[in-house]
């Protein structure tokens, strides 16, 4: 008889000890108060101070890298920028970011609009980021199971599918099991950031409704660290 054994379950926000970034803004790791932790909280309060800048500037523009030899850390800093995308949509995979990035690119060539916004578009539709952005749940990782256990529908119709593509028009509902736990989860928000513009949510009857285009919304605040989409786009272009 042969016996496996079980793989342990690894916490997401362990892995921001190695990029030194809250990737996903969890108030809880800055409670904790072993010396690793102590580290990380050092570095978020630093890179408060140019959060302010961060803010008025599109994700999508040009930017300089902190290295003083960019050439020779190009590697690092392309492993560090995938890392740092990849934890902050939930760990979504390789196959699944370059499959994102040539969708993307084949629609740039149709539409003429820059391959770096599109991308984050097709981001910002999924479902479980809809849900995380309008504070419905706490983390990607809950929005996931929230979808999993056939608790949201869309249009009227159960979704499975974390990565389902959300259009103008659709209306996201939440079961009636579930509103004592999303509105928890909603009162223990600090509502900050607000949602997109794009997305009009009800928190009375937690229904979320997707008013108009995402062209018209500027992403660049939502993200906790810097993400350098056109760096990420072009490595995965070869």
């Amino acid at each position: 008889m042969f016996f496996t054994k079980k793989r342990r379950y690894k916490p997401l926000y362990k892995k921001f000890l190695r990029l030194k970034k809250n990737i996903q803004n969890r108030k809880k790791l800055l409670r904790f108060k072993k010396k690793k932790w102590q580290v990380l909280r050092y570095s978020i309060l630093k890179y408060k101070k140019k959060l302010n800048y961060l803010k008025f500037n599109d994700s999508s523009q040009y930017f300089l890298s902190n290295f003083n030899t960019f050439f020779s850390n190009r590697f690092l800093y392309n492993l560090l920028n995938k890392q740092r995308l990849s934890l902050y949509y939930g760990g979504l995979g390789k196959n699944y970011l370059k499959r994102m990035v040539k969708e993307a690119q084949l629609d740039s060539k149709n539409t003429n609009k820059h391959i770096s916004l599109l991308f984050i578009e097709k981001l910002e539709r999924r479902l479980d980021t809809t849900l995380y952005h309008s504070h419905f749940v706490y983390s990607l990782r809950c929005a996931k199971q929230l979808i999993s256990h056939q608790k949201v529908s869309v249009n009227g119709k159960i979704v499975k599918s974390s990565s389902y593509k959300l259009k103008k028009g659709d209306f996201i509902t939440i079961n009636k099991t579930s509103f004592n736990f999303v509105v928890s989860n909603v009162i223990n928000s600090d509502l900050w950031p607000l949602p997109p513009k794009h997305l009009c949510v009800n928190y009375k009857i937690l229904q979320i409704t997707v008013i108009e285009d995402m062209r018209f919304t500027n992403f660049s605040t939502k993200y906790p660290s810097w993400i350098d989409f056109n760096s990420f786009i072009k490595f995965y272009e070869r």
